[in-house]
């Protein structure tokens, strides 16, 4: 790059050896020039007459904005400060161009470019087979002339060709990529089959969704709930012990007296009722008359 010169002029009433001072302004600041010599960077390729200063082989680390300052001690008027703004252009450099070699018919494609040198930001113009590309509402592609993005939409067998990308600015003459081959291929058949073999189960799968969530509304899918009683549960009774007949003899109505036959049929059907363990080894005891 060439030199840059920042201006700083004054003028003193009577003090002829100023203290001159130059500060680069960033993040924080830095002395370019104190205490009569320079520093850091600007050592050995730098120089100042009176107050300018001259910086040789500029660089874009160079840009920024400077501050002159001036302080004459013997003089009555303080001289101030000057501030001096340095912006290094760089012309366009050979952008970097991405375009792949093949793509399958019927697909999106973004081509892409890019140049981080060139200052002011470089704008894009992409060109195939050495013809420009001027995107309109008619056309299957769009251009991004400050991103650099060349778009195609469903590329076909007419896409096929050579691409390259060029860069310019206000600074120096445009710059272009090496044009690049791109082939727009046809799908195999066992790509063709697996593309319609998922294409058919992604349509199963939403026809299967549909139809259960149908079957929800209208609910012929709901579980028929069982009830749950807050009763306890109280087992059967079990069943009465199996009834004895018993003849007159073997029972503990034999050897009575002769109390009527109708108090002793009263007297049966309450010992069939509530029978008392008058039985003992299946043998009856019998009640002697007094």
């Amino acid at each position: 790059f060439p030199d840059a010169v920042l201006l700083c002029e004054f003028r003193t009433e009577k003090d002829h050896n100023p203290r001159i001072e130059w500060k680069k302004k960033g993040k924080g600041v830095t002395f370019v020039y104190f205490n009569n010599k320079f520093t850091g960077s600007y050592a050995g390729r730098a120089q100042i007459e009176g107050a300018t200063l001259t910086i040789h082989s500029v660089t874009l680390k160079d840009s920024g904005e400077y501050r002159c300052e001036v302080t004459a001690s013997e003089d009555h008027v303080s001289l101030g400060e000057a501030t001096v703004t340095l912006s290094v252009l760089v012309p366009p450099h050979v952008p970097s161009c991405d375009v792949p070699s093949s793509v399958f018919i019927g697909a999106d494609l973004e081509l892409l470019c890019k140049d981080k040198l060139s200052v002011p930001p470089a704008t894009y113009s992409w060109y195939k087979d050495n013809k420009p590309l001027k995107a309109t509402g008619d056309t299957p592609y769009s251009v991004d002339t400050k991103k650099g993005t060349l778009k195609l939409q469903s590329v076909s067998k007419a896409d096929s060709g050579m691409y390259r990308c060029e860069s310019s600015n206000s600074v120096g003459a445009p710059k272009s990529c090496v044009a690049q081959q791109l082939k727009v291929l046809d799908y195999p058949l066992n790509m063709t089959i697996l593309v319609a073999g998922a294409s058919g189960f992604v349509a199963l799968v939403l026809i299967c969704c549909i139809c259960i969530c149908v079957c929800r509304r209208r609910g012929c899918c709901k579980k028929s709930k069982k009830t749950k009683s807050n009763k306890p549960f109280n087992p059967p009774p079990p069943p009465p012990p199996p009834f004895r007949n018993v003849s007159d003899q073997g029972s503990v109505f034999w050897g009575l007296p002769d109390l009527g036959s109708g108090l002793k049929c009263r007297l049966k059907k309450l010992f069939r009722v509530c029978p008392f363990a008058l039985f003992s080894s299946g043998t009856t005891n019998r009640l002697s008359p007094s």
